[in-house]
């Protein structure tokens, strides 16, 4: 009986790495801890997006108007996130503030805390610090909307990888 795993030698320790681990630089499972999923989830990135690194289809509203997800954002400002998703539908900014009274920042007895569920702990950003758009995509989606293009066309073009690739730093 054969083994049904594709096995390669790195070349700087000399130990067996498997077909993923060759490809892509890291083991499915040691990703799949940093990112607090199972290994099936990170292949079934690679199954949809191509690469293990990006997260979702498209950029969240949130990360295109801030540069952060809604859970950064929602600890920055100090609401609950959900909140701040109806404030950014209805009002357009995460910024409004009306004269009414608000209790931001406070706890309220018997709730349970936001931020220590599991969710808010999981990376939440649409790429993977590894990807090689992580620190330009915001530059290369602002550039296509500057040249008359929509967003969802400038993210249609930077997904059907015409955009430019920037190497890792």
């Amino acid at each position: 009986m054969t083994n049904s795993k594709k096995w390669h030698t790195c070349p700087e320790t000399g130990r067996k790495v498997t077909k993923f681990e060759h490809k892509w630089g890291i083991h499915a499972k040691h990703l799949a801890e940093q990112e607090i999923i199972t290994p099936d989830a990170i292949h079934m990135r690679v199954r949809n997006f191509g690469t293990p690194f990006q997260r979702k289809p498209h950029p969240s509203v949130c990360e295109i108007m801030y540069g952060k997800t809604l859970y950064e954002l929602a600890r920055e400002i100090g609401i609950h996130p959900t909140a701040l998703d109806q404030r950014i539908r209805l009002r357009g900014t995460a910024y409004y503030s009306s004269q009414f009274q608000h209790i931001q920042g406070k706890k309220i007895q018997g709730k349970l805390d936001w931020e220590d569920t599991r969710k808010a702990q999981k990376p939440q950003g649409w790429l993977h610090e590894n990807h090689p758009w992580h620190r330009m995509w915001r530059v290369i989606m602002i550039k296509y909307v500057l040249e008359g293009m929509t967003v969802e066309q400038a993210i249609e073009k930077m997904l059907s990888q015409e955009a430019p690739v920037y190497e890792k730093p």
